[in-house]
């Protein structure tokens, strides 16, 4: 199980740091002269396209990193919700998607009910396109700051993820990943908790915060 600080640094930054390395040798060079035969300059084209995409794999990565770094603050607020889904106030914060899930996975309705009684709370992911996104892990932890305080609300191994909606519940008291005891969940940061969605490889899918009350 890889650190916080490794998931945020691994393979992300190396993958942002390997491109701002190529961007950098890329800017260097002078360029590219266009006479030459008809085999170079159709040769050109194709690499101009793949240098392009490159580049704009560096800003998605790094917007990524960002993302991520954001998603480990301490929780302060909640997007509220009705038992059937509706939302009555929401928190910009929660339940984004990150950089380089957009466009693949979406979170139409935020999980409810939030805040929750003890009620199982809802979350429904819809899979835009299919082969886009490898496993899913939903975590949250008791103490932010501690690795060892993680627990797993659920799991998909399923790699990639079917298209369609993706549907679980997560069981409020086990928030408390010692004792499974509801109480002691609500009694942590008065009862707010940020709930941590992942595919299988670490990387962020999303994030929000469930209030229980």
């Amino acid at each position: 199980m890889k650190s916080k600080k490794a998931r945020i640094s691994t393979p992300s930054v190396l993958l942002n740091g390997g491109g701002r390395e190529l961007a950098g040798r890329i800017r260097e060079r002078t360029r590219p002269h266009l006479s030459g035969t008809t085999l170079q300059n159709g040769l050109l084209l194709p690499a101009l396209v793949l240098l392009v995409f490159l580049l704009s794999g560096c800003s998605t990565s790094q917007d990524q990193v960002d993302f991520e770094q954001q998603a480990y603050r301490t929780p302060q607020n909640y997007t509220e919700t009705t038992p059937n889904g509706e939302v009555v106030r929401r928190d910009e914060d929660d339940w984004r998607i990150g950089p380089m899930f957009q466009g693949f996975v979406e979170i139409q309705v935020p999980p409810f009910p939030n805040p929750t009684r003890g009620e199982p709370v809802r979350v429904e992911m819809y899979i835009a396109i299919e082969g886009t996104v490898n496993g899913l892990r939903a975590v949250s932890y008791f103490d932010m700051f501690d690795e060892r305080s993680m627990t797993f609300h659920y799991e998909h191994n399923r790699s990639p993820l079917p298209f369609g909606m993706l549907i679980f519940d997560i069981y409020p008291e086990r928030f408390d990943p010692i004792s499974r005891n509801y109480s002691n969940a609500r009694s942590r940061n008065d009862g707010l908790h940020r709930l941590f969605i992942y595919d299988n490889r670490w990387n962020l899918i999303s994030y929000g915060d469930i209030k229980l009350k």
